[in-house]
Order: C-alpha cells, then structure tokens, then sequence
C-alpha cells in the first residue's frame, strides 16, 4: 500500500520563501548555483523534528537565503552598503511574514532569519555575499 505524504520542506518551505522574495525583488532566485551580476540561492540545510504529536509533528526547517553580488572589482564602502541593504529587506521581510498563510493554508510558524553571514568569495573577490541562514516551524498533521 502507498504512503501518504507531502514535500514539506519544498512547498511549503522553499516555495514560499522563493515567492515572498520573488514578489519583494526582481532579483532572480536560483537553487543550483548563482548566476548573472546579483542573483538570490535558495538552499535546504535542514530538518529537525521539534514536537511529535498524535496526529501530527512539529518540524524545524533551517533554509540558507544568499544574495550574492558581482562588483567587476570596485569594492567600495557603498558595495558593503548595497549587500547589508538587500540583506537587512530580506530580513525584515520575513520577520513581516514569519507566520505565512497562503489561501487560508498555514504554509509554516515563526520564521526568523537567525544570522546574516557577509564574505567575499576566496577564489573571486569580486564577488560578495550575504548568506541569511532562516528557521521556521511547520506542523504537518499525520492522517
């Protein structure tokens, strides 16, 4: 007998977050690699049971968000406020819709963007990052 399930963690996960950024900026979002002169990643860390209930379970989601930027090698005091301005509207944009419903479907609870790391790429310094590593709950009722 086939199992019931569904792909929490991609739709109801990856695919909200892809749309409130999306609808946010005309920055394109990307899940293999970046591409073009800014580009957003979106990529799956983890998933860590957090309650078990019943007829259900809690479940943390951390997600990784990267923006990164290509500078053509003018790295400048406005290059760092560029990249900390796209990261900090990212964060406030999730911090808006950290209990996120979509047609009256709870897509997932609490999100908050837990840390914000900045870096330069080792291998091109032209390019510059800022990776927000995002945590949500979703319940998934079992039935």
């Amino acid at each position: 007998m086939a199992i019931s399930y569904e792909n929490v963690i991609y739709d109801r996960v990856i695919e909200s977050l892809s749309s409130i950024i999306a609808n946010e900026f005309s920055i394109p979002i990307n899940y293999d690699a970046h591409e073009g002169n800014q580009s957003f990643l979106i990529t799956p860390v983890s998933d860590d049971l957090n309650e078990l209930l019943t007829t259900a379970q809690v479940r943390d989601y951390i997600v990784n968000v990267s923006y990164q930027v290509d500078l053509s090698g003018n790295y400048t005091k406005l290059t760092l406020k560029q990249v900390s301005e796209i990261a900090e509207r990212v964060k406030r944009l999730i911090y808006n819709n950290r209990n996120y419903t979509v047609s009256g479907v709870r897509q997932f609870n609490n999100a908050v963007v837990e840390s914000i790391e900045y870096s330069r790429d080792e291998d091109n310094p032209d390019l510059v990052l800022a990776i927000l590593s995002v945590n949500v709950s979703v319940m998934e009722v079992i039935g």
